[in-house]
């Protein structure tokens, strides 16, 4: 190749030696910047034989005097070719706002053979013998849109997007110009070398450059017999011809690439075969095709196989050579590998190993490949959290792993990975990426800190949850309903936890941590607590729940007044209990069954049985039927009391009113019985029990032994059969405060539990 010498002058002309160019060859010169340009061709030529240089301008019309000159005006851009003997040259200019200064850009000078992809078509009847340019969309020779590659010793891939769509006739030649769209629409249906001929034979010579842009097409519509079919009639025009017309390594790329447009892998081999047969060495680009292939096809050890081969070749791999292994990494899912791969390459590059003599700005490819390479991790991990096992590890792993080499995916992508995790393993994976964008970032979305809120929740970690919704309220964003709702629902499932196991300094504490963060506990959660302390018999904390919970503006339930009842009974603070039943009735809470049953066996403690007479009337005339339970907690308070001949009648009342008696209530009966001196009778009930299939415990056993031996009863032990098996006892409340513990995410030896977090200050005052 023979390059030409530029030498700058003043008023942005640049002078040429002179040589001799031959007609119809042409050559393009890029500026290696991978992205796609627009080309144009200079405004003005003047070729001088005194002087031997040609002056090009890019801002003016000049006259000549010479052999050539032509000057074009088309809208603000002006074109010019020239050209003689063996060698070819063309001359761009893309001026700038302002005219003065515009940049000229000269291609190298190359054989025709080299390029095999010109941008003009020489017109056979042309007087003149110049170079005639092409117009608008049939073959936009003018100004071309195009994406290079540029593959070792300079080769020059050049592609410019052309559309196949169109119902226009065969394209003739006219002027020089030729209707590449309505030509491709003519071989829409070819398939063999044959068709070709039958559509070209009367179109004479045409360039290489409508060839490759009709394969290009012919790919993006998804015809590859067609693009095979014109490669096959290139091959054979190649042996009719001498080589002078013939398929080159532009339009091998360009088959290539329709191979992979269409997805039609398998002629990948085939085309292979045929370049080698042909004598046509592939370039980087070629290679670069062959490794998107491998990766379309999912095979992304095959890619990276091709990248070794490029270099084994002698070849220097570009920019989309390195980006295409790092895809290649991405598709098979392995983010180490491909952080590797990077680093290994950013190595090499500072070393001045990679990009040393290349045309390329790899200043700004290294860039691009530095946001690639986030992106593709941020891919993977994405990719990780939506599978069914759980990568939480792996994803962790990574993420240290781009620290360590300072690659920082921006916020959107940690984000997106947060909504990723949806599982309650994933909480650690959100934690940590919550904990960065914190970190690196000012600001946060609030969708995504209700979606922690969530996922904590869901994944049982509760006070996790609740920090989040402290930095709400403390960093920002300012936290909206449905993190009030959120936050809410986790203390509500706390609560009802701490109900359960009848923790109640934990429904306590959990109360004052609502209020001291803003959110105002409904019936729901004072309830809980209220519940929590009748199960743990602590009167006093109910009380002061309860007066709490009034003066909070929370209207107590037929729920709180139960509960608060319960806890009164096992105070044994009968009076008391008597009052708050009298005002819940005042203030028009309707009693139900549970509340019933409460007064109930206060009223038979104390004895009055007239009223529990009144208690039965009331839920007949309600409607509630007594249970079970009911009658269970009569006989239990009449033996507790020692009137077991109250609760023998209660017992014959109940069968009366076809109540089937429990475990429970032998149990209690026999025990009361047995206690005030009637362990006969207590005998009889065992037996029957039994005969009901009804298993009792060891206690009313022994009962009715120890009963029979003080009072001198004669019993028969064979009928009364051997004693039940003892039930373990079970340490209730510290395994109740263990599994709550557990299961709150909270440690178990928290700080003492002082009793004036019972009482607001208000209530505390009026102690």
């Amino acid at each position: 190749m023979q390059p030409l010498s530029v030498w700058p002058l003043k008023s942005g002309f640049a002078a040429v030696p002179q040589l001799h160019f031959d007609v119809v060859s042409s050559s393009f010169l890029s500026t290696r910047n991978r992205r796609r340009k627009k080309w144009s061709l200079v405004e003005s030529v003047c070729h001088s034989r005194n002087t031997g240089f040609l002056l090009v301008s890019s801002n003016s019309t000049f006259s000549c005097c010479g052999v050539c000159c032509r000057s074009i005006k088309l809208d603000s851009k002006c074109e010019f070719l020239c050209g003689f003997s063996s060698h070819k040259l063309v001359l761009f200019c893309e001026p700038k706002k302002s005219y003065v200064g515009a940049s000229v850009m000269f291609a190298w000078s190359m054989e025709q053979q080299e390029i095999g992809n010109g941008l003009l078509v020489e017109e056979p009847n042309s007087a003149d013998g110049l170079l005639v340019e092409t117009e608008s969309d049939i073959v936009d020779y003018r100004s071309v849109h195009r994406v290079e590659d540029t593959g070792d010793n300079g080769n020059q891939v050049e592609s410019e997007e052309v559309e196949i769509i169109g119902e226009r006739g065969v394209g003739k030649q006219k002027s020089g110009r030729v209707d590449v769209k309505a030509l491709a629409q003519s071989l829409w249906h070819t398939k063999t070398a044959d068709d070709v001929e039958e559509v070209l034979k009367d179109m004479g010579e045409l360039p290489p450059q409508v060839h490759s842009s009709m394969i290009r097409g012919f790919g993006k519509e998804k015809r590859t017999d067609c693009a095979m079919a014109l490669v096959e009639w290139l091959k054979r025009k190649k042996r009719e011809t001498g080589g002078f017309i013939g398929p080159n390594l532009f339009v091998y790329n360009s088959l290539l690439g329709a191979v992979k447009q269409s997805q039609k892998f398998e002629e990948m081999d085939r085309i292979m075969n045929d370049m080698a047969e042909e004598g046509v060495n592939p370039n980087v680009v070629t290679y670069n095709t062959l490794m998107a292939i491998y990766i379309e096809q999912g095979e992304g050890s095959k890619a990276l196989n091709v990248l070794e081969e490029i270099k084994k070749k002698g070849l220097t791999p570009s920019a989309v050579s390195y980006s295409q292994a790092l895809l290649a990494y991405r598709r098979m899912e392995d983010g180490n590998g491909a952080l590797k791969f990077f680093i290994e390459l950013r190595e090499k590059y500072l070393k001045g190993e990679i990009g040393k003599g290349d045309d390329e700005n790899w200043e700004n490819e290294f860039v691009k490949l530095k946001d690639f390479i986030i992106r593709i991790c941020y891919q993977v991990m994405r990719r990780w959290l939506v599978k069914d096992e759980n990568l939480s590890t792996n994803v962790l792993k990574l993420l240290i792993e781009m620290d360590k080499a300072g690659l920082r995916p921006v916020k959107v992508e940690y984000e997106r990975l947060v909504w990723a995790c949806t599982r309650e393993e994933h909480y650690v994976v959100a934690k940590e990426l919550y904990a960065r964008i914190r970190e690196r970032h000012d600001e946060i979305s609030l969708s995504v800190c209700n979606h922690l809120i969530w996922l904590m929740g869901k994944a049982k970690k509760w006070w996790a949850a609740l920090e989040v919704y402290e930095d709400l309220l403390d960093k920002g964003p300012k936290p909206n309903n449905m993190s009030y709702e959120l936050i809410v629902s986790h203390f509500n499932i706390l609560l009802s936890a701490a109900r359960k196991r009848g923790i109640w300094r934990w429904g306590v504490r959990l109360l004052n941590k609502m209020e001291e963060k803003g959110l105002k506990p409904g019936s729901r959660e004072w309830n809980a607590v209220l519940v929590a302390c009748s199960k743990a018999s602590e009167y006093n904390a109910a009380i002061q729940i309860f007066k709490r919970m009034v003066e909070k503006g929370e209207k107590p339930t037929i729920i709180s007044y139960g509960a608060l009842l319960s806890a009164l009974e096992k105070g044994k603070l009968y009076d008391e209990a008597s009052r708050v039943w009298q005002h819940m009735l005042n203030v028009g809470v309707e009693p139900n069954l549970y509340a019933y049953t409460i007064m109930a066996s206060i009223f038979t403690a104390q004895g009055k049985f007239n009223l529990v007479e009144l208690i039965f009337r009331e839920m007949a005339s309600s409607r509630i039927e007594p249970t079970v339970v009911t009658y269970n907690a009569i006989i239990s308070a009449c033996g507790r009391n020692g009137m077991s001949s109250a609760a023998y009648e209660w017992f014959h009342r109940m069968k009366v009113q076809n109540i089937s008696p429990n475990e429970i209530t032998y149990e209690m009966l026999i025990e009361a019985l047995a206690k005030d001196g009637k362990p006969r009778l207590a005998y009889d009930l065992y037996l029957r029990a039994r005969n009901e299939e009804l298993y009792l415990s060891s206690k009313a056993y022994d009962a009715i032994l120890e009963s029979s031996q003080v009072y001198g009863a004669t019993i028969d032990l064979t009928v009364l059969g051997p004693r039940p098996p003892d039930k373990k006892k079970k340490v209730v409340i510290r395994k109740n405060l263990s599994n709550f513990c557990h299961f709150a995410d909270v440690p178990r030896r928290s700080k003492p539990f002082d009793k004036k977090e019972i009482y607001t200050p208000q209530t505390e005052r009026n102690q």
